[in-house]
């Protein structure tokens, strides 16, 4: 497994101070050495969102986000860790090392340059060399303007197979990384060739917009092979897992809600020239679980744009499953027949392809609409195949609401009741569909519950992190860490026993409970302690009362067990001179 050292993100998040990378997003104003801002992600009216620049931090108030840097750059900018991460890191000019599980160095790195090099080779080829004059002049009869092109780093894949090959000679990297980066390719022979010939090349790039793959595009009808030929699975691309464009997409798509889906790198590409920013393409493979979750990150709503045969129709028919079971809102807009999104924004405008897009139908609509054209539904044969239809997409939601209101609306479009409708599902939906046993084992993995933190283990916690020299001694030398039953305060206060100075950056990305319960207990407005007490009091008092809880759960489950029991609980005195009970008789 791949991964990044310890110490390569450390110095990432250490070259990225918070205030500077939030203050690029926000505007940020300075609150007596913080800073607040308006919080991006709820709305508000008072200012409640608050960077920490002495402790790295940011925390709202008003609806509990917090974290580290590298957590903003991840819920602002709706990536994951791994890709805020290469954002952090293009920031300040780093590159990012992998290693294997063993420590070993990983040529992930090495994958990218050879990926970004040869794309900037294609385009070079298209923009320059007399070898790309054929895609040129393909390009001039789509209409392309030049920035766009510049924009999508379109290139050209000339008509050799030993291009690559004296590139990669000229870079001194070797041949079989460019096989292991799916851009040559070796014969039964054993000589290698260029993947790529004579096609307009199309660099596929990930969220972080690094070039992970390429799509390759025949220009002249009688050549020979597929329209179109993508990278082959390789440590960077999973056609699974990729979307066109989305780097370029995601965050007009998290500004509307909305996602666009189209068929075609040119149909994508278009709709961004044309000021449509919230559209990725499928990569001409069928949309899964992977796609509907990446989508999911940034809207709430799917708008699938497909061609208007029936091999469209069935794909959108497809699709529509994965998104309803990640919980999206889907659409499907129909086009004219012959027309493509790229062919109706140049023939009409992009006001023609909006309003297509503004009128488009829910999925189950289209759905019924497809089964009226190729089934009679005022037969009993035609109604109950169209019912199956539709019990087979209601069956892929998740949510009880969603599929509350497509019951609704099955049953008045098929002229049914729902009583009747829910009757037949709760027959057939014993045996889920794939799509939702896929959903919901994803759930399942990856939902947790809801964190309920005690509220006399978060004031400790927030003391000792406060106020160290005073409490360390207190929890160190007299509370056992098991009586602190909540998972998270335990985690915060084992590292702070262990390194008080760096709380944030020892707390394992994967626990984002124990995250923004950090961040909380750092910021002194939550006021979670009272000012009354001295720390050390304090601390004292709610370590007496963690050990009283502990001994009441003891007491329970001796006079719960079989033998007859009697517990008396011994007052001891300590050091500090407060009061706690410790021992057991039992008899």
């Amino acid at each position: 497994m791949k991964q990044i050292p310890r110490e390569t993100i450390d110095e990432i998040r250490s070259r990225n101070d918070i205030a500077d990378v939030i203050g690029s997003y926000l505007s940020l104003k300075n609150a007596g050495g913080r800073f607040k801002a308006l919080c991006p992600f709820h709305k508000e009216k008072t200012p409640s969102f608050t960077v920490s620049p002495d402790r790295q931090i940011y925390h709202c108030f008003g609806c509990d986000a917090g974290g580290d840097v590298i957590r903003f750059v991840q819920e602002y900018e709706k990536v994951d860790f791994m890709v805020a991460l290469q954002m952090l890191a293009d920031r300040v000019g780093m590159e990012l090392n992998f290693e294997d599980g063993d420590g070993k160095s990983s040529n992930k790195r090495e994958l990218f340059k050879i990926h970004e090099g040869v794309a900037q080779l294609y385009h070079r080829i298209l923009m320059e060399h007399e070898s790309g004059e054929a895609g040129r002049a393909y390009l001039a009869t789509r209409g392309l303007k030049p920035e766009t092109v510049s924009a999508f780093q379109i290139g050209f894949a000339p008509d050799r197979f030993d291009a690559l090959e004296k590139w990669a000679a000229q870079q001194k990297v070797s041949v079989e990384l460019m096989e292991q980066a799916g851009l040559m390719a070796r014969s039964e022979r054993g000589s290698v060739y260029d993947r790529f010939r004579k096609r307009l090349m199309f660099p596929i790039l990930d969220e972080a917009g690094r070039v992970i793959g390429f799509s390759g595009r025949l220009i002249d009808p009688e050549d020979k092979g597929g329209k179109y030929v993508n990278s082959p699975e390789t440590p960077l691309f999973r056609k699974s897992r990729v979307l066109f464009g989305i780097d370029k997409a995601r965050r007009a798509m998290a500004d509307k809600r909305t996602a666009i889906v189209v068929e075609g790198q040119l149909d994508c590409i278009r709709c961004h020239e044309a000021g449509i920013t919230h559209v990725v393409a499928s990569q001409g493979t069928a949309l899964t679980s992977d796609h509907a979750r990446m989508i999911r990150r940034y809207a709430d709503e799917v708008v699938l744009v497909l061609d208007a045969d029936a091999a469209g129709q069935k794909a959108a028919l497809r699709s529509s499953e994965a998104f309803v079971a990640e919980e999206l809102s889907v659409r499907v807009a129909s086009l004219p027949p012959g027309e493509d999104p790229d062919s109706l924004i140049r023939s009409q405008g992009a006001d023609a392809l909006l309003a297509k897009v503004n009128a488009a139908v829910s999925a189950l609509d289209f759905l019924i609409d497809c089964s009226a054209k190729t089934d009679n539904l005022n037969t009993e044969a035609g109604l109950m195949r169209a019912s199956r239809a539709v019990q087979s997409l209601i069956a892929c939601a998740p949510g009880a609401i969603q599929r509350d209101r497509m019951v609704q609306r099955a049953a008045e479009r098929l002229g049914l009741s729902q009583a009747a409708l829910r009757r037949d599902m709760a027959r057939t939906q014993q045996r889920p569909s794939p799509v939702q046993r896929q959903a919901a084992a994803e759930k399942e993995r990856s939902v947790s519950p809801p964190a309920h933190h005690p509220s006399a283990e978060v004031a400790l916690a927030q003391l000792l992190c406060l106020h160290p020299e005073e409490v360390f001694p207190v929890v160190a030398d007299h509370l056992p860490l098991e009586y602190i039953t909540d998972p998270d305060c335990r985690l915060l206060v084992e590292l702070m026993l262990d390194d008080p100075a760096n709380l944030m950056e020892n707390i394992p990305a994967d626990r984002m409970a124990a995250q923004k319960l950090a961040v909380r207990i750092q910021m002194r407005d939550s006021k979670m302690v009272g000012d009354a007490y001295q720390p050390k009091e304090a601390a004292q008092g709610y370590v007496i009362r963690l050990w009283q809880q502990a001994l009441e759960r003891k007491r329970r489950q001796v006079t719960a067990g079989p033998e007859s029991a009697r517990i008396k609980l011994l007052q001891v005195k300590l050091d500090q001179g407060w009061e706690y009970a410790v021992d057991f008789l039992v008899v």
